[in-house]
C-alpha cells in the first residue's frame, strides 16, 4: 500500500511538473520610460490614445524577461460615448468602432542589438477611463482579440497565434492638466496585457523534455515496484 501511494503521488507530481511548462496565461507589463510615454485625449468623441517604450513578458504568477530593442507599446482607443469619469461611472470608448493595441519589441530572451518585430496586434471591443484614488486614471481595455508572434506563441508553449485577454493601464495626468480638470493628458504610468490561448486553438502540447521527464519517472517506480515484489 505504501509503495502505491508512493507511486501515485510521483504520477502527480511529474504531472505538475508537465504543466509547468506550459504557460495558460501570459503578461505583456509595459511602463513609460520616459517623457516621450505620454497619453491624450480632447475629451467628447474623441479617441484616446497612449503609447510607452519598456515592457516584459513572462507566465502570470511567474518571472518576467525585459524585452530588447526599440520597444513600442501603443494603444487607441474607439470613440468617447460618455460618462462622468467617476469609478461607478467611467468614461466609455466605443464599441462602434473598436479600439486597437500593438506592441513592437524583440523576441523573448534576445539580447540588445536584436531586430524587433510585432510581438502582438490586436484590438479592443471598448474601454473604460476612472479616476483612481490618487487622483490619476484607470484605462481598461475589454475583449481583447488578436495574434502574437509565433516566436511568443513557442516560447510560452502556446499552439495556436490566437489569444484573447484584456488591457489594463494607469494614466497620469500632466501638471498643466492641475490633474485633469483642464484636460486630458500625461504619461503612461504602468499597464498590463493579459493574454490567454483564444477558444478556437487547440490545447498546448506538453514540451519532450517534460514528457520524458514525466515517463522517467513513471517507468522507474514501476521497475521499483516489480523488484519489490519479487522480494517480498
Amino acid at each position: 500500500m505504501h509503495v502505491k501511494k508512493l507511486l501515485l503521488t510521483t504520477v502527480a507530481v511529474m504531472l505538475a511538473i508537465t504543466g509547468a511548462a506550459l504557460a495558460d496565461s501570459i503578461d505583456f507589463s509595459f511602463s513609460g520610460s520616459n517623457s516621450s510615454s505620454t497619453w491624450s485625449w480632447a475629451d467628447g468623441s474623441s479617441t484616446l490614445s497612449a503609447s510607452g517604450h519598456a515592457a516584459s513578458v513572462g507566465a502570470v504568477g511567474g518571472s518576467s524577461i525585459p524585452l530588447n530593442g526599440n520597444v513600442l507599446v501603443s494603444f487607441t482607443s474607439g470613440p468617447g460615448t460618455g460618462g462622468s469619469g467617476s469609478l461607478t461611472d467611467p468614461y466609455t470608448f466605443g464599441a462602434s468602432t473598436a479600439g486597437s493595441i500593438t506592441i513592437d519589441g524583440c523576441l523573448p530572451g534576445q539580447g540588445k542589438g536584436c531586430t524587433p518585430v510585432t510581438l502582438f496586434t490586436g484590438q479592443f471591443n471598448s474601454g473604460e477611463l476612472a479616476v483612481t484614488g490618487n487622483g490619476n486614471f484607470n484605462f481598461d481595455g475589454v475583449n481583447v482579440t488578436g495574434t502574437i508572434n509565433p516566436g511568443v506563441a513557442s516560447y510560452f508553449g502556446f499552439s495556436s497565434d490566437n489569444v484573447i485577454g484584456s488591457l489594463d493601464a494607469i494614466l497620469s495626468c500632466a501638471s498643466s492638466t492641475k490633474g485633469c480638470t483642464t484636460g486630458f493628458s500625461g504619461t503612461l504610468g504602468s499597464g498590463d496585457l493579459i493574454l490567454s490561448a483564444g477558444p478556437t486553438g487547440p490545447p498546448p502540447i506538453p514540451e519532450p523534455s517534460s514528457l520524458f521527464l514525466m515517463g522517467s519517472g513513471v517507468l522507474a517506480l514501476s521497475a521499483f515496484v516489480r523488484t519489490r515484489r519479487r522480494s517480498c
